[in-house]
């Protein structure tokens, strides 16, 4: 089934609003969580994805932090990592040398 349950059922539930935040994260179940976090905190979720465990994803994080910084109608950059992951390090040197000038807030459960 959908993560969090029927769609009809998430949208009832009001835990998404849009806005200007975007996030990406590991974990899909997760997803719901941030999307409500985000939405009562801020203005809303611009966009949202979830990259999955898989070993061998179809996208990184910073394929979608560049998306990200390059969209004008993203304001603020939220990322929920993994401790003992590599692609978080990637952030960190993409932000010290620049290429990231939003804002962002990450976090690594």
């Amino acid at each position: 089934g959908n993560t969090g349950g029927m769609m009809d059922n998430i949208l009832a539930s009001k835990l998404y609003r849009s806005g200007s935040v975007a996030y990406v994260t590991r974990s899909g179940g997760l997803s719901n969580e941030m999307n409500n976090i985000i939405s009562q905190h801020t203005n809303g979720v611009y966009e949202g994805v979830a990259l999955g465990g898989d070993r061998y994803p179809g996208s990184s994080y910073l394929d979608h932090i560049y998306r990200y910084e390059a969209d004008p109608d993203v304001k603020l950059i939220v990322v929920l990592g993994e401790v003992g992951g590599r692609e978080e390090y990637r952030i960190v040197d993409a932000v010290l040398s620049g290429h990231v000038r939003k804002p962002i807030i990450a976090w690594c459960t």
